[in-house]
């Protein structure tokens, strides 16, 4: 089934407010010029306004609220289910020993190029930007290291 654009941007526009009203009454911490609410804040708000972009783009198509585009199978879904959990156990499991640099974009790569079924160029691509991407946040604008595990003593 295909969601209007329309309806998906508003329903992601309200948890993006939502996200920005519960984390208002987040503590600051001790002094730092932001708190624990900075990260929903500005997540929310990029919610809100992608999805608001989104449904300005649905409201112009003008298409069908809901469209059945063809049936997923239980068993695909539940396969598809089970590698977003193993991902997910893997990068616990791997990040401590190779690190946050090798195990991402690996896992992200394995996951987008199965579940985009055999497009890996576009999986190693996004992988690697998203990765990029996440590092960049976390090390350089929230000062929060990212596990380096074998790289550490390369980059050290």
């Amino acid at each position: 089934m295909r969601i209007n654009d329309l309806l998906m941007g508003l329903v992601m526009a309200l948890l993006g407010a939502i996200t920005i009203w519960a984390s208002k009454d987040f503590p600051p911490l001790a002094r730092q010029p932001y708190g624990a609410g900075t990260f929903p804040t500005i997540i929310g708000a990029f919610l809100v306004g992608l999805g608001l972009l989104l449904s300005l783009r649905g409201w112009q198509q003008r298409g069908a609220l809901f469209l059945w585009q063809g049936q997923v199978t239980l068993s695909r879904t539940l396969i598809c289910l089970l590698a977003v959990i193993a991902a997910v156990a893997g990068y616990v499991l791997l990040t401590p020993l190779l690190g946050f640099p090798l195990v991402a974009p690996l896992m992200l790569t394995l996951l987008i190029g199965w579940l985009s079924d055999g497009r890996w160029g576009m999986a190693v691509i996004v992988a690697i930007v998203a990765s990029a991407v996440v590092w960049s946040v976390f090390a350089l604008l929230l000062h929060v290291p990212l596990d380096l595990g074998i790289l550490e003593e390369v980059i050290y």
